[in-house]
């Protein structure tokens, strides 16, 4: 599974914070490092000063020297401390939501012409690759989940749907069954799953409510996920713009760069599974670089935000480009057009009941 960074990172003194944002800034615009003595000169200190705090953001994991003689750069930890920032003061502005309604009001309530909108604007309004998905309602809800011991150090996962249908799993441990507790387990994440879609599953939710019950190693906590997410990955369509304008940014100048991330991105079904598997309880979220579960995305970031939708599930609408994007530019604009596309959805919904 990813990870998130950013949680766990340590304390920055204020200094150290305004060295930090300056050098993300500079990076993302010019693509190269800012030197010492510039950053000396901005914030009024010594070049000695500075170059010692650029160590220690080295040291504490923020920042990167690819080449002995050259410059620092951000690491995905640093674009995490930025993002965090970010998002804690996020707000669309009227003049974003004003522009985004006027677009929608144009595209009348046809689906298909709304999901290819909501692309051109994306794209449109951040320079980066948009993608947009559509969950398909589903039947798949759940019944009940047990576990059955198979072995001393492997168990049957049993996932029983409204419908009556049966899916199993087997997962081996690196532990004996007995230790697993399996009638509370079963009992609390059926207090959970019951009557759930396996769509609406929150992953963070179910690795709370196990942890909560038992030490479970890691690796049983990604086999039920990818149990859960392989069960739904039919129930989704997902929409991209031009993959090919990765190739204006440098990091995708080599082909097999470039190819590496295309090739998740037309394996569809692959990148929403595992998009989904990542989501936590924001409405608008980043995936930075190595924090993906993809590891063909490690040199991206992803940008998203969730959309209601009328049947009660969400889609998502987003963007992917390098780890070094514009993070100021895409999440004011991702949050917008997810509010707006939820809305000028529920509309289109509306009138083709009302046309029935």
């Amino acid at each position: 599974m990813g990870k998130t960074l950013g949680t766990t990172a340590p304390a920055l003194s204020p200094r150290k914070r305004e060295i930090l944002r300056r050098i993300i800034n500079h990076y993302v615009r010019e693509v190269h490092p800012i030197s010492s003595q510039i950053l000396a000169d901005e914030i009024h200190v010594s070049s000695a000063t500075v170059r010692n705090e650029l160590a220690s953001l080295e040291e504490q994991g923020y920042l990167l020297q690819p080449h002995t003689s050259g410059g620092r750069v951000p690491t995905d930890q640093a674009y995490r401390f930025l993002v965090e920032e970010l998002l804690d003061q996020l707000s669309g502005t009227i003049s974003h939501r004003a522009r985004v309604s006027e677009v929608y009001r144009q595209l009348g309530h046809e689906v298909e012409a709304l999901l290819e909108g909501t692309l051109d604007l994306l794209t449109e309004m951040t320079g980066y690759v948009a993608w947009v998905s559509l969950p398909i309602p589903s039947t798949l809800d759940i019944k009940s989940i047990s576990f059955v011991e198979v072995e001393q150090n492997e168990v049957l996962v049993v996932l029983v749907t409204g419908a009556g249908a049966m899916q199993s799993r087997r997962i081996k441990l690196e532990l004996k069954v007995e230790e697993l507790h399996l009638p509370q387990l079963a009992e609390k994440l059926n207090n959970y799953l019951r009557g759930r879609s396996i769509i609406d599953v929150n992953y963070d939710e179910l690795h709370r409510i196990i942890f909560e019950t038992v030490a479970v190693p890691e690796s049983l906590l990604a086999t039920l996920q990818d149990f859960f997410t392989g069960l739904a990955r039919t129930n989704e369509r997902v929409f991209f713009g031009n993959a090919l304008r990765l190739a204006l940014e440098p990091e995708f100048s080599s082909v097999d760069s470039l190819s590496n991330v295309i090739n998740v991105l037309q394996d569809r079904e692959r990148f929403i599974r595992g998009l989904r598997s990542q989501l936590n309880e924001r409405v608008v979220q980043t995936i930075i670089g190595s924090e993906n579960a993809i590891e063909d995305l490690h040199t991206c970031s992803l940008v998203l935000a969730r959309y209601g939708l009328p049947a009660g599930s969400d889609g998502i609408v987003g963007v992917i480009g390098p780890t070094r994007l514009f993070y100021d530019r895409a999440l004011p604009w991702v949050k917008v057009i997810g509010e707006v596309v939820a809305h000028a959805l529920k509309e289109a919904t509306d009138e083709n009941e009302v046309a029935k």
